[in-house]
């Protein structure tokens, strides 16, 4: 039996949004835009960062997060660019954020700067997952950054590096990463307090 979990209906061929999300309990799959999904609980995602952190030091945690991250969020443009929607200017791109950024549970994302022609972008979400109470002194998000870089990077056709400016894990009122060539990221890095 297939239970479709989508509320909304759209035409075939606008952008993806006629593809639904696919619960099939025969088989025991869940499916959306032509490509499996697996629901997971944000504790599972804590978990494995905690057990990196514990196994491997805070350092090398975050580096393997961050990395994983960028892996999977260029997979999640090939899965976009399959599921039909287009990525040639920045609504393209914000719609894509809003429908499988929230369809994925990642959080309520907003593209601030996308400019192709300089590799730059700057992207703003807000209940990200990785943030788990709002007191810390550094950035947290660095699973979910790492999927923003490879994402954009795709688009890009450009291995970009990042920062996180701003972070609710820290107090902030949202989380916000910097995307771009890796001189530039560092330059900026070295420029913060």
């Amino acid at each position: 039996m297939n239970v479709s979990l989508s509320k909304r209906r759209g035409k075939k061929g606008n952008s993806g949004a006629g593809r639904e999300l696919v619960m099939n309990e025969k088989q025991g799959t869940l499916s959306a835009y032509g490509a499996r999904f697996l629901l997971i609980p944000v504790k599972l995602i804590h978990s494995i960062e905690d057990r990196l952190t514990e196994s491997f030091g805070p350092v090398t945690a975050t580096s393997f997060q961050y990395e994983i991250g960028r892996e999977g969020g260029a997979q999640y443009i090939h899965l976009a660019q399959k599921a039909g929607f287009s990525i040639k200017t920045p609504s393209d791109v914000q719609r894509i954020a809003s429908s499988l950024g929230t369809l994925d549970g990642w959080g309520k994302l907003e593209i601030i700067a996308f400019d192709p022609a300089k590799k730059f972008a700057r992207i703003r979400w807000k209940n990200g997952v990785s943030v788990r109470n709002k007191q810390g002194k550094t950035p947290v998000c660095h699973f979910g950054r790492g999927i923003l870089t490879g994402a954009v990077g795709e688009i890009f056709g450009a291995r970009l590096e990042s920062i996180e400016v701003s972070c609710q894990g820290k107090g902030d009122s949202f989380c916000e990463a910097v995307i771009g060539e890796p001189r530039e990221i560092s330059r900026l890095a070295d420029t913060r307090p």
